[in-house]
């Protein structure tokens, strides 16, 4: 058995554990895979893939994607057929999921990265973000978790053992060395980089909407739309924070199970596979183009079914903005 030659006993197989990991993962994995279906259609249908910050979302989306149409169903498969003498495949299983959460993570950097440039350092961004840059960048995301894993899937540094609480192969209860290596690398490059690039994003939008509001006795259109932006940042890096370090910090400080409760354990898990639900929902919903363009399907089905009221939908007026035009380099 390669890389899960060893079976980690936290604890019981609790029925109602069990019956929990069920449910949500059956659960979040139908609910997501449907959101974030409809969230890459809509990128694709309105030829938003062609913009580069639009790439990033749509990696992002695509990487949810996975997680909910891959990993969740094999944690699914697992929790009504794995036990602790059915372990062949689980170290395959592992990487797979481990690979994709850490991807879709580093996604959400990108996307971080990529607005900073896009609002605070507008003049860099065009030579930053080439064709040719974003290949390179995309590539280096999609294939760092999935090179990094090759070591405990083979036992050449940690090994991916079985957690009969969780269902599933992970590398976090093996070697003290790794596990470390693992999670500070990716609280390294998750939560500075990110809560760096929104903070500066927000002294450059209130900075700007000082000076607009100075020379405008009534706010204008783009000065609610300044606003708008900061609730979305404020809530992007509020739910990013809520929903993922809970699992990073119990990861660290109780790998094993042993300080808080198994049912405290799956909360925050699932927790963190929900914030794949929540994505397609902010960068959809909170986002000028996405959201125009779902509300234009909405409105087509209203056409073909006419006890709908189309003019609730016509009326409705967007307020966020999502890529700032060609001026915003003199902002």
């Amino acid at each position: 058995m390669t890389g899960s030659g060893h079976l980690h006993g936290v604890g019981q197989d609790l029925s109602w554990n069990r019956s929990m990991h069920q449910t949500l993962s059956t659960a979040i994995a139908i609910i997501g895979t449907l959101l974030n279906s409809v969230a890459i259609f809509i990128v694709f249908k309105e030829g938003l893939h062609r913009q580069s910050p639009f790439k990033f979302v749509l990696n992002l989306f695509a990487s949810n994607f996975l997680m909910c149409s891959v990993c969740l169903p094999i944690i699914s498969y697992c929790t009504f057929t794995l036990d602790n003498e059915s372990t062949g495949l689980c170290a395959f299983y592992g990487y797979i999921i481990y690979s994709i959460v850490g991807t879709a993570v580093l996604n959400i950097v990108l996307i971080s990265f990529n607005r900073y440039f896009l609002i605070v350092r507008f003049n860099l961004y065009q030579r930053i973000y080439t064709a040719r840059n974003i290949r390179i960048i995309l590539l280096v995301v999609w294939g760092l978790y999935p090179t990094l894993l090759v070591f405990p899937l083979t036992n050449a540094w940690g090994t991916f053992t079985y957690d009969n609480l969780r269902f599933m192969c992970n590398p976090l209860h093996s070697t003290l060395s790794f596990r470390v290596f693992i999670l500070v690398t990716t609280m390294i490059l998750t939560v500075p980089t990110i809560l760096f690039c929104y903070i500066e994003i927000l002294r450059k939008v209130n900075s700007s909407f000082r000076r607009v509001t100075s020379l405008n006795s009534a706010p204008n259109q783009r000065a609610r739309n300044d606003k708008q932006l900061v609730r979305t940042i404020l809530l992007t890096i509020i739910l990013f924070t809520c929903m993922n370090l809970p699992f990073i910090l119990l990861s660290i400080f109780d790998p094993h199970l042993e300080k808080v409760t198994p049912g405290i354990h799956g909360f925050v898990i699932y927790l963190g596979w929900s914030n794949s639900l929540v994505n397609p929902l902010i960068y959809s919903t909170l986002n000028y183009q996405i959201k125009s363009s779902l509300l234009g399907v909405f409105g087509n089905i209203c056409k073909k079914n006419p006890k709908l009221d189309l003019k609730v939908i016509t009326e409705i007026e967007i307020k966020v903005i999502s890529v700032p035009r060609r001026d915003s380099g003199s902002r």
